[in-house]
Formats: structure tokens, sequence, C-alpha cells
């Protein structure tokens, strides 16, 4: 008897949604923080390690999840002193709010 084999589908990549994850995780390192993309359970969130400020996020998640814990956890920590695209200034703005 043979054995089906699925296969995995592949999670579809938005170019826009990339980009701004990318804008994202460059506040968070002008911010001085080190970002860890990786897989593990758990969906994200910043901490210090070893004195080291550290922000991981889940590898696994889906992009809109990515952005919305980015921005999420960029609320707490604190952007207003620094110059941020208008875009990613409205998402941070908007998880603040919500």
């Amino acid at each position: 008897m043979a054995s089906v084999i699925k296969k995995v589908q592949k999670k579809n990549i938005d170019d826009k949604k990339e980009e701004l994850i990318e804008g994202l995780i460059n506040v968070f390192e002008n911010l001085g923080y080190e970002v860890r993309i990786e897989k593990g359970l758990f969906k994200g969130g910043f901490c210090l390690l070893r004195e080291k400020k550290l922000f991981l996020l889940n590898k696994n998640l889906e992009q809109d999840k990515k952005i919305s814990y980015m921005a999420k956890n960029l609320s707490l920590i604190g952007t207003e002193e620094l110059y941020l695209k208008p875009n990613i200034r409205e998402i941070i703005e908007s998880e603040t709010e919500g």
C-alpha cells in the first residue's frame, strides 16, 4: 500500500508586509534592541538578557501577527523621540489605542 505524503503549503508572503516588518525591526534596533526571529512556544516580546536589550519574535507567526506584536511592544517601550516613517508610526499608534 502506498503512503500519501502531504505537502505543506507555503505561506503567502506579501512583500509590502515584509517591508513593514523590516521597518519595525529597524525601529527596535534604533532603540538598542537586538531582534531575534526564532522558533518556539512563544509569540514575541522584549526582555533583558544579561543586561542586553532583546526582542524575540516567533518565526512561525503569520505576517499580520508579527506586525501586531512588534507594534504593540513598541507602543509599550515608547517611540516618541524617534523619527519614524508615517506608516510605521500609524501602526504603532493604532496598537496604543487598541
